[in-house]
């Protein structure tokens, strides 16, 4: 995967909680090109190596994504194997709410919310070879690694198992009742769990709800590939490319009106910032640029 979105309301707020208490780091402070008056703030490694972000589009109006009771979608993050009673006594000394349980297909992990209720789950992952550069002074062994996947619960798990294998570049590696695991690797974003939902359908979309899901292309030519065997295989017709500055993007809608988003590698985060400057500043998009001081207007502070 490229990146994973999710809705947010404060996004202070939502600042506060993944780089203060989950200890990732802010790789970008940008805005959503379609509403420019929104923050887009984007976690990572923080060395902005293309792969495995976690991003939020914070919209202070968003009410509530509306909870079903056959609510699957967790949003992996990775920490050491020998870390998870770290985490335990740090949830329970926070007092924010948690469940130890067994995640099929993906052994034992820990089901905590965010402050918009977007559903996480820190699970045991071997660390990812490469420096990981994380919030100052927070400890490095038990710190998240990592983007690990996502969970997504829908009816029409078959047709979207062959789009992962067939376009989008993953292979079945298990099932376990209503389960199904893919992997693409074993890198950040290497991972996707299928449930399959009987009965009520993917809940409206709201505050803590995975907005969409992008998968990564080498570039705009194996972007423009993946499109074609979309179409060609599934008679699923993918949007024009839309420059996203750091990456060139194309959507389809999936199953169950998922929002699925093709990104290119390039030309990446580390286009106008250097490593040490990830995530320091705001950065609008060029054809932003002489909307500068209205939108600064418009922003809430974030520190």
């Amino acid at each position: 995967m490229h990146h994973v979105t999710v809705i947010a309301t404060d996004a202070a707020r939502n600042l506060d909680f993944y780089s203060r208490f989950i200890g990732m780091r802010l790789e970008k402070r940008t805005v959503t090109h379609e509403d420019p008056g929104a923050y887009h703030l984007i976690y990572g490694r923080g060395d902005g190596a293309p792969g495995g972000h976690l991003s939020f589009f914070s919209w202070a109006s968003a009410t509530a994504a509306a909870k079903q009771s056959m609510d699957a979608e967790l949003i992996l993050l990775g920490v050491a194997p020998d870390a998870l009673d770290w985490w335990e006594s740090r949830l329970t000394r926070c007092a924010i709410p948690y469940r130890r349980e067994h995640l099929p297909l993906c052994g034992t992990g820990l089901i905590l919310e965010d402050p918009d209720h977007a559903q996480l789950a820190l699970v045991a992952a071997e660390p990812i070879s490469g420096a990981v550069r994380r919030t100052p002074g927070f400890p490095a062994a038990v710190a998240v690694n990592g983007l690990v996947g996502v969970s997504l619960s829908i009816q029409a798990t078959g047709l979207m198992g062959e789009i992962l294998t067939d376009v989008l570049g993953f292979t079945e590696i298990g099932q376990e009742g209503d389960w199904t695991a893919f992997s693409a690797h074993a890198g950040p974003g290497g991972k996707l769990y299928l449930h399959r939902r009987r009965g009520e359908p993917r809940a409206r979309l709201g505050a803590g709800a995975i907005h969409h899901v992008a998968f990564r292309a080498k570039d705009e030519a194996d972007q423009s590939v993946m499109a074609e065997i979309l179409m060609e295989r599934f008679g699923i017709a993918a949007s024009p490319p839309k420059d996203r500055y750091y990456f060139r993007s194309i959507y389809f809608r999936g199953p169950d009106g998922l929002l699925i988003e093709i990104s290119t590698d390039g030309p990446g985060f580390l286009l106008d910032e250097t490593q040490e400057e990830l995530g320091t500043r705001l950065i609008l998009p060029p054809g932003l640029a002489d909307r500068q001081e209205e939108l600064m207007r418009l922003l809430p502070p974030l520190d």
